[in-house]
């Protein structure tokens, strides 16, 4: 294992965790985003918070997950490559079902459907997708979509 990738898996996380925690709240309690039929401060206490735990453990553990098992993936043929590349869609499917089932038990709000789904959304991509775009181990490090442009950009040489 990359003592590297790791370090970005770290990094990505806790930026994402940021984002997700930090920002996102604030973008509802300062009615950036608007909730009219809720109580900013209530609703993101006892409704986005839970959902959020559900969704950035769920991705969390999907990006570990996928990290250990393809560190021990044997690709040989491109047969294994096209069954990596389907294993990384099903595990990317946990993260997605967490986004339902966060919205379905912790959302009474009609006004913030559409844009917590959004950053449900934002949040998956920063802590499921671009941990395992940047930081697969070798045999693949290229399988997530757009891992071989963004290779580019943060390995060095």
């Amino acid at each position: 294992m990359n003592v590297f990738e790791m370090l970005r898996i770290i990094a990505i996380t806790l930026l994402g965790a940021i984002v997700m925690f930090f920002l996102q709240p604030w973008l509802y309690q300062s009615q950036i985003l608007f909730l009219g039929d809720v109580t900013p401060e209530n609703w993101i206490a006892d409704e986005y918070m839970p959902g959020a735990y559900l969704v950035a453990a769920v991705s969390i553990l999907g990006t570990l997950l996928w990290y250990f098992l393809s560190a021990r993936a044997k690709i040989l043929t491109s047969q294994d490559t096209s069954r990596w590349r389907l294993f990384w869609w099903l595990i990317c499917l946990l993260p997605l079902l967490s986004i339902g089932g966060a919205l379905s038990f912790f959302n009474t709000s009609r006004d913030a459907l559409l844009t917590l789904a959004i950053l449900y959304v934002v949040d998956i991509l920063l802590l499921f997708w671009l941990p395992t775009a940047t930081s697969s181990p070798a045999p693949t490090k290229f399988l997530p979509p757009g891992s071989f442009v963004l290779r580019r950009l943060v390995e060095p040489g």
